[in-house]
């Protein structure tokens, strides 16, 4: 999903309650289109409205989907880049226990399918859901019910307790700002499909920043805040734990300290892959370290006899690449995804560097730690 890390979004109270307009769309993207005498509203053109520095009204619109009908992944490139997950208020751990889980709302596929993407090709949206494995996105939209709005109904009133996070699926709804209490509230914007709203006062236990009127009747993808705040919760905790896990699995991090894993875990990159796709090539440069989080792949060295399958990854957890971290020498193997495809987690050597150092210096000065790597340092000495 993209390769630029996403803007960060402040727990002021005053900041709208606003999604889509979270973050820029990407140049790989199809431009967004304003309606006629309106402008594109970027996070900080809405900023400028509130503080009452650019009064005119503007418009956010879907963007085109017959240029995102083929996106069926949220990635760009193969480990190019990773979206940062959103961390929401705290949430106690008796709370956290007691949760049942989230409800399921029965959808058609079509409609699933639909959510699913709208949400690939929204930033905004990929900032709140982007770092979700699939089985937790489809929770989430699982969660999720279709509420018919008609024309003139306030969804959401400045000030109240957050309780619900929507997402526009038909119709546009006016964005309102009180800024005073003895001025009448400022249209500012106006969400239209694929547009989301609500996010922050669940995420931040803020009241309500904007009124959203519907202007024209439509309907809204409505997530209940507990499933909301309860499902972003959950799935980082389980996503930092299971990550953690992985690296102490790999001999190279196993002598790591816990605060050391874990800024590695927060660098590690959710990359999906079809059946028949390479993840790696056999003779490419070695600059990353792959762990297999769900699905399948196997690793086939070429020769003489051609080439040849020498290894089978099943089991969550198993990885190959790590030579990658401590030495130049290219790939020894190609890996490609099999059976019904795989998800594997991608940490790069150049991230490793900058969060702990090198790892070949580490090795070297530790090298009693690491026999398996001693002939190596041995040759290139």
């Amino acid at each position: 999903v993209g390769t630029r890390a996403p803007t960060a979004i402040s727990a002021r109270a005053s900041e709208p309650e606003w999604g889509q307009a979270a973050l820029p769309a990407s140049p790989s993207r199809a431009p967004l289109h304003p309606a006629s005498g309106s402008a594109v509203c970027p996070m900080g053109a809405f900023l400028r409205k509130l503080t009452g520095a650019e009064p005119e009204e503007s418009t956010v619109e879907s963007e085109d989907p017959a240029s995102e009908a083929s996106r069926r992944k949220f990635s760009t490139s193969k480990c190019g880049g990773r979206r940062n997950s959103i961390s929401a208020a705290p949430v106690s751990e008796a709370r956290i226990k007691d949760w049942k889980g989230p409800p399921v709302h029965a959808k058609t596929p079509e409609e699933s399918a639909r959510i699913k993407e709208t949400i690939g090709r929204s930033d905004a949206l990929q900032v709140l859901f982007g770092h979700l494995v699939e089985s937790d996105l489809d929770r989430i939209i699982g969660a999720m019910f279709l509420r018919s709005v008609p024309a003139g109904e306030t969804v959401i009133q400045q000030g109240d307790d957050g309780d619900f996070f929507y997402i526009v699926d038909s119709g546009s709804f006016d964005i309102f700002v009180q800024r005073k209490a003895e001025v009448s509230p400022e249209k500012v914007m106006v969400a239209a499909i694929g547009a989301s709203f609500g996010e922050l006062a669940l995420m931040y236990n803020v009241p309500r920043a904007a009124t959203v009127t519907c202007a024209e009747a439509g309907s809204l993808w409505c997530l209940e805040g507990e499933v909301f705040q309860m499902m972003l919760v959950t799935a980082e905790n389980i996503r930092k734990s299971e990550y953690d896990n992985f690296l102490t699995g790999v001999d190279l991090f196993s002598d790591l300290t816990s605060y050391e894993r874990t800024k590695l875990s927060d660098c590690l990159n959710s990359e999906p892959f079809d059946s028949g796709e390479n993840i790696v090539m056999q003779g490419d440069e070695a600059s990353a370290v792959y762990f297999l989080y769900e699905g399948e792949c196997k690793a086939y060295i070429s020769g003489d006899q051609g080439e040849v399958e020498v290894k089978h990854y099943t089991k969550p957890g198993e990885y190959f690449g790590e030579i990658g971290m401590v030495t130049d020498e290219p790939r020894r193997a190609t890996v490609r995804a099999c059976g019904d495809g795989c998800v594997v987690l991608c940490l790069k050597k150049e991230d490793v560097t900058v969060s702990i150092g090198s790892m070949e210096t580490r090795v070297k000065e530790n090298i009693s730690k690491y026999p398996q790597y001693e002939a190596y340092f041995q040759q290139s000495t």
